[in-house]
């Protein structure tokens, strides 16, 4: 729910801002009284349509140019707004961008968010206008401002969602392993368990356990451990299905939820499972433990709780583990 959310607040968030910029490109028509109206994104090199205004529609969203080759690099290189009312007056009458895009007169501002020049809002008409006014000059970097701090607002809120998403990150996962953690594979299994009995739905889950996760601590030290857990992750982590769940449980132990599986098919992923990680080429020092794992396997009854649940997996673990 939260990611759709978010997508949702991104998108309005882009349509909202592509709507800004389509007004000024008006306005900016209408004040200026030159028919074509872009806004740009640049690169180092490079200079991107990303909205655009012609009659002819001669130049289009998506279309890219080498910035020395549109008059975009005089605004950027003067870092203040650069027009032209004339051509065939000015230095730039033999300038490529004239061919290209065919502006006898052009007004062009530079966009600028955290000090930074990321593209310009510019102007132009196939024929020559009259002079530009200082009026006109103030509102075309005045239009640019605007847009800018759009984008200001955008990066902003952006970087506001990540931030939100790595204390999410960290609240649900497991910082050695990076699988998730109990706290969030209890309110997973929480969820599962109401909506199995509410309507039926099968919850299965398999519980396991590092067999010689202290030996490998005590006899190689703790680095190993973690190199073992951490393998576990890995090799657990591609080998299941994209709606598997895999999360930490406790030191030794991890709950995998597998959904919408019988207890045959559980029963043989941990099994491959288990076989996949002894075969593993573990390496502590100069030596190579084979690692070995427990495994078992809960299937949830009707009204189970979730520590209902979880000891039923606990107690077949702990007998796989002593045959």
């Amino acid at each position: 729910m939260t990611t759709e959310f978010e997508t949702d607040h991104q998108g309005e968030m882009a349509k909202m801002f592509e709507q800004r910029v389509e007004a000024i490109l008006k306005l900016g028509i209408e004040q200026f009284g030159l028919p074509v109206g872009i806004f740009s994104a640049i690169g180092e090199q490079t200079y991107e349509i990303r909205q655009v205004f012609h009659p002819e529609n001669a130049l289009t969203p998506g279309m890219e140019f080498d910035l020395d080759e549109t008059f975009c690099s005089q605004v950027i290189s003067a870092s203040k707004v650069f027009a032209f009312h004339d051509v065939s007056e000015s230095e730039l009458g033999s300038h490529p961008a004239g061919e290209k895009f065919g502006f006898a007169a052009y007004l062009g501002a530079p966009i600028v968010v955290e000090g930074e020049c990321i593209g310009t809002l510019a102007f132009g008409s196939p024929v020559p206008v009259k002079a530009f006014t200082k009026h006109d000059i103030d509102l075309v970097q005045l239009f640019a401002d605007s847009i800018g701090q759009a984008v200001a607002h955008i990066h902003d809120r952006k970087a506001l969602d990540q931030a939100r998403k790595d204390i999410e990150l960290s609240t649900n996962t497991d910082p050695l392993t990076g699988l998730y953690n109990r706290h969030y594979m209890e309110g997973i299994l929480r969820t599962e368990l109401e909506r199995s009995n509410r309507y039926g739905n099968a919850v299965v889950i398999g519980m396991v356990y590092f067999d010689n996760l202290k030996n490998l601590n005590e006899k190689f030290g703790y680095d190993a451990g973690d190199a073992a857990l951490k393998l576990f992750a890995k090799v657990a982590s591609g080998m299941k299905r994209e709606t598997d769940v895999i999360a930490r449980w406790s030191d030794k132990e991890f709950i995998i939820l597998m959904p919408e599986t019988g207890a045959a098919g559980a029963l043989n992923y941990l099994q491959r499972l288990t076989e996949r990680v002894g075969a593993e080429d573990f390496e502590a020092g100069s030596a190579h433990p084979k690692l070995t794992l427990s495994i078992g396997l809960g299937i949830a009854e009707a009204g189970d709780t979730l520590d209902k649940l979880v000891s039923r997996a606990s107690i077949a673990m702990h007998q796989s583990k002593q045959s």
